[in-house]
């Protein structure tokens, strides 16, 4: 028995147990698109992921940041309570840790126990270290409760509470450097990091 054929020229619809098939050309037509919509969905999703949340920039510096300028953004965690003040002071090689030696400050108050993103600006591109001094009181002194730290994070012990400008110093460019901080804490004659 000889079946009859179809025209070459003409497309067919064949029929599957689900109904009729769409022509070859368009279904990989809508195979392209929906492989282009998914593409761009993954590629969205992967940068919503990879991003982290923008935190607030706090400080009087605030806009060097966020404008892009030679800045630091200092991450500070690890407050012992969300009282008093926390102050970033910024310094290069030849005033580091003298009287007056600081080329900026910023001071801000603590509302929270959150970590806290606080911007200082930069003179431009260079070698700078940052102190932080949490002032748990607010009374503008360095109690023996208060807390502090330095870029780099090294470990702070009674008898060494300057680390050098080697271990403290970072590398800032044109654009703003983010550089964390954890504070730490005098806990009898030992300097610990708070739980945060």
């Amino acid at each position: 028995m000889i079946l009859p054929q179809s025209d070459p020229t003409s497309e067919s619809v064949t029929t599957s147990l689900r109904g009729p098939v769409v022509p070859s050309v368009y279904s990989d037509l809508a195979n392209k698109i929906m492989s282009k919509t998914r593409l761009s969905l993954m590629c969205v999703a992967a940068l919503t992921l990879s991003t982290p949340a923008s935190a607030t920039v706090v400080g009087r510096d605030a806009a060097a940041c966020v404008a892009g300028k030679p800045s630091v953004q200092v991450h500070v965690s690890g407050f012992k309570r969300a009282s008093g003040t926390v102050k970033i002071a910024l310094y290069d090689s030849e005033g580091y840790l003298e009287k007056g030696g600081k080329l900026r400050k910023v001071k801000v108050p603590v509302t929270s126990a959150s970590p806290l993103d606080v911007c200082i600006a930069v003179p431009g591109p260079g070698r700078y270290a940052v102190m932080v001094h949490h002032d748990l009181n607010g009374n503008g002194d360095k109690d023996f409760s208060d807390g502090g730290g330095f870029s780099g994070n090294p470990r702070l012990s009674v008898t060494n509470l300057k680390p050098s400008f080697r271990k403290t110093a970072i590398e800032v460019g044109a654009a703003p450097r983010r550089v964390g901080i954890q504070l730490q804490y005098l806990r009898g004659l030992s300097v610990v990091r708070a739980s945060s």
